[in-house]
């Protein structure tokens, strides 16, 4: 039986049966297209965080879930069982760090064929908590009645000076809360699986496919019939670049030159096409017209 390995930068996952396929929050996912279905247990273990002292996910039923430290160590850092439903949830030992990496096992009690993850514990989420969005909602309360109050003792001339000081005081105000906003919100990206169907442009349609058994698809559609496959069971590579939100793609399917393409998430499910500058582009599809393309999950 043919052993595929998958290698990850941020996230890795291996198995002794057959392939399997990993979807990392940061990092790189290499996938080549598989000839043979094996089973193996399955596992998704969702993003880990600084401070947490659980890890949570789904796995085939009734496997047993193990963490470790490094790659087969000989202790533990928390085990579990998946229940019937494949959900499982592991009590660690000691609390997770920022950077540190920990290895999920997933493993047939039967036949002990195991498949594991590598899993990067990202910086804890900075969301404010409700304590302290009232004290600083009171501070500013306080503030700005003490000034009012210290403005109104002053001449009548000066009134309206003070009310357009204070429309001002909190116009910036509001546009600071927006912008703590903007700041604060986000999304988790992962590398592309599954399919993705783009926007139509003229009656044509994209749909792409990623798999780590079929490998990298690409096929042309018009009116809601296939025109074409125009990349198909390509080898294909996906990981983050320098700039936020920004995946870079590079595919090489067999007889046929490598490409490469960059994806901005503007979702968790949804990416746009731009080039290296993180510019949106036009590109053709095929016998397609060049146009903006948009893909959604």
């Amino acid at each position: 039986m043919k052993k595929i390995m998958i290698a990850l930068t941020s996230l890795v996952a291996v198995t002794t049966l057959g392939t399997t396929v990993t979807v990392p929050t940061n990092g790189v996912v290499t996938a080549q297209a598989a000839t043979k279905k094996v089973k193996s247990p399955k596992l998704s273990v969702k993003a880990l965080y600084s401070g947490t002292k659980q890890v949570k996910g789904t796995a085939t039923k009734g496997s047993k879930i193990t963490v470790k430290a490094t790659k087969n160590a000989k202790k533990t850092l928390g085990k579990a069982t998946a229940s019937k439903t494949g959900k499982y949830t592991v009590k660690l030992k000691k609390t997770l760090k920022t950077s540190q990496r920990v290895y999920v096992y997933a493993t047939n009690p039967k036949t002990k064929a195991y498949y594991y993850e590598i899993i990067h514990v990202q910086a804890a989420k900075q969301v404010a908590t409700k304590k302290q969005r009232v004290t600083t909602k009171t501070k500013a309360t306080t503030k700005k009645k003490a000034v009012t109050k210290k403005k109104a003792a002053t001449k009548t001339t000066k009134k309206a000076t003070t009310k357009k000081a204070a429309a001002k005081t909190t116009e910036k105000a509001t546009k600071a809360t927006t912008k703590k906003k903007a700041a604060t919100k986000s999304f988790d990206i992962k590398a592309p699986a599954g399919t993705w169907k783009s926007n139509k442009d003229k009656q044509y349609q994209q749909v792409w496919s990623f798999s780590t058994k079929k490998g990298f698809n690409q096929k042309l559609y018009k009116n809601g019939k296939k025109v074409k496959t125009l990349v198909a069971y390509a080898n294909y590579q996906a990981h983050a670049t320098k700039t936020a939100n920004v995946w870079k793609l590079t595919y090489q399917a067999k007889g046929q030159k490598r490409h490469t393409v960059y994806m901005r998430y503007t979702s968790a499910k949804r990416f746009k096409l731009v080039n290296a500058k993180n510019k949106v582009v036009k590109t053709k599809a095929g016998v397609a017209p060049a146009t903006s393309w948009t893909f959604t999950k």
